[in-house]
């Protein structure tokens, strides 16, 4: 990675385009995940990339790349975000938190097919944006929730707490999903 960064400080035309090709699609993904919108997810993809070739001198370790890459694309996500609409997060109170480990029983089998991983990343885009920031931060991009606060402006608690609402709607909404699969089968094997 060293090798890489010296070349792009050095405007390397083609170490620009190594680094592009390297993680354009894994930082579209993220983009993907925090903006829910392919075209705002592109925009933020762009601006990711500027931001990077433009203070890629200030990197001094290489083998930083992928995480100082990572994190510029995140604050570039969260900050449009916060440009569209002011996110709001429900504070933690005295209501409790709905979830129960047994709601997951016979939702999400790891070791099943891979239609699962579409059926969650499907299920992930119907969150709520408060949710759906939070838990891909959390579960997805492996952040602490202290970190997500800071980021976010808001306590841990909360973070906390919009991570297990995110997570037992994840599930309603995959058993909504799993339920309605059931009927429809029910229709068709019955007519």
């Amino acid at each position: 990675m060293q090798t890489l960064v010296d070349r792009i400080k050095q405007a390397d035309q083609k170490a620009y385009r190594e680094l592009y090709d390297m993680f354009n699609i894994p930082m579209y993904n993220i983009c993907l995940r925090m903006m829910n919108q392919p075209e705002d997810a592109l925009d933020v993809l762009q601006e990711t990339f500027i931001k990077v070739f433009q203070n890629i001198q200030q990197l001094n370790n290489g083998q930083l790349l992928p995480a100082w890459i990572k994190k510029i694309c995140i604050n570039t996500a969260l900050s449009e975000l916060d440009k569209k609409q002011k996110l709001q997060f429900d504070d933690l109170n005295d209501e409790s938190v709905l979830y129960s480990l047994n709601s997951e029983d016979g939702v999400i089998d790891e070791f099943e097919h891979e239609s699962n991983m579409a059926e969650i990343m499907n299920a992930i885009e119907l969150l709520p944006e408060r949710y759906r920031i939070v838990f891909t931060l959390y579960a997805i991009e492996d952040y602490s929730h202290e970190e997500i606060a800071q980021m976010l402006g808001i306590v841990a608690s909360t973070s906390r707490s919009q991570y297990l609402r995110g997570k037992q709607k994840l599930l309603e909404i995959i058993k909504k999903n799993k339920q309605h699969v059931r009927s429809i089968k029910t229709i068709y094997t019955t007519a």
